[in-house]
């Protein structure tokens, strides 16, 4: 680290290193996940997993960043990275790394000390280790590692609230994990596509380097990245859709949530379902179609962010109702935007 640095700027750049801008979208994931159950927080548990979901975001970026740094080292508009600049070196990164994970076993032993709850946050850790450290560099594992690692955060979030689980799981949570397994992966298709060339170059195996991606291609309707894209969102439909379609299969209304009528006899999340995240999500992918640079792919990255955080929002609707969507949908926006005024001067978007 750089000689002299005052102690707000040593902060600073640790706060850069976690990639704590987003870390409510984490937090979030075992919120909505423990909502899933039926179950409301109390405004003690929800700053708990306020900060066990900080930590947890900050680890996953801080190793994200270690085993990224020679490919970081390689994209210019990323020089101002804490480890690519050299304002933190490699054992203070590692350090801070392991400062994460004691920090989540702290509040873990305290407030959620029971055996489903601990095998789910290890296994979200665990798939992030592997994420960060070797899945990226694995075939299919850069599209599916990560999902894997907020799957598992869904379900610690639903079993730390849930003192029956795996008993007590509810259709709606399986929505939950699914829907964001699915979300992570489309977004790494899209990260794939942004950094195409240079992974290309460090012969990392994403879907658009096997497939001979390059930003200097117009992408077709029929071009086999488009037609990914569109596996993928589809998936995420139908997960999405399990709610509504698991009452018309069977009659047992133990594992499926209650819904709130709103008109017509259509409940609020069909409704949400049917007129906003059915179009919005094959919007996304049509978005795709034509010729497209790096920075392009940042901007539909964040955009497809910000349409898929508010349909994921409202899975909980039936327990906290609009409203409360609205809040967990706003959370992190909120939070975004304040953490990087502290540490930008002024709200931003951040390099990707």
């Amino acid at each position: 680290m750089a000689v002299g640095m005052r102690p707000g700027e040593r902060i600073r750049r640790y706060l850069q290193l976690g990639r704590i801008m987003s870390a409510m979208l984490t937090a979030g994931i075992a919120i909505i996940g423990a909502y899933s159950t039926g179950h409301v927080l109390s405004p003690t548990e929800f700053l708990v997993f306020m900060w066990l979901g900080f930590w947890f975001h900050a680890f996953g970026g801080a190793y994200n960043e270690i085993s990224d740094y020679r490919l970081d080292s390689m994209v210019k508009e990323l020089k101002d990275k804490p480890l690519v600049s050299g304002a933190i070196n490699m054992t203070q990164a590692v350090g801070f790394t392991l400062l994460t994970v004691f920090a989540g076993i702290l509040a873990l032993a305290l407030f959620y000390p029971s055996p489903w709850p601990i095998i789910m946050w290890v296994a979200s850790y665990a798939a992030a280790g592997y994420y960060d450290g070797k899945g990226k560099y694995t075939p299919y594992m850069f599209e599916l590692s990560l999902g894997l690692t907020f799957f598992f955060w869904a379900f610690f979030g639903a079993a730390a609230v849930n003192p029956s689980f795996p008993q007590g799981i509810t259709i709606n949570t399986i929505a939950v994990a699914l829907v964001i397994f699915i979300f992570a992966v489309y977004i790494n298709w899209g990260n794939a596509m942004k950094d195409a060339p240079t992974d290309r170059n460090l012969h990392v195996p994403t879907r658009a380097v096997a497939w001979g991606y390059d930003h200097r291609q117009r992408l077709g309707p029929g071009s086999p990245h488009i037609l990914y894209g569109l596996l993928i969102k589809l998936c995420l439909l139908v997960s999405y859709a399990l709610p509504i379609l698991y009452p018309l299969f069977t009659s047992d209304k133990t594992h499926l949530l209650p819904t709130r009528p709103l008109l017509f006899g259509m409940d609020v999340y069909t409704l949400f379902f049917l007129f906003f995240v059915v179009p919005t999500q094959i919007w996304v992918v049509y978005r795709a179609v034509g010729r497209h640079d790096r920075l392009w792919w940042t901007n539909y990255i964040v955009a497809d962010i910000f349409l898929t955080w508010l349909a994921f929002s409202f899975m909980t609707v039936m327990v906290i109702g609009i409203f409360g969507s609205i809040f967990m949908f706003l959370l992190p926006l909120l939070w975004f935007a304040g953490t990087t005024t502290l540490m930008y001067g002024k709200p931003m978007r951040v390099g990707l």
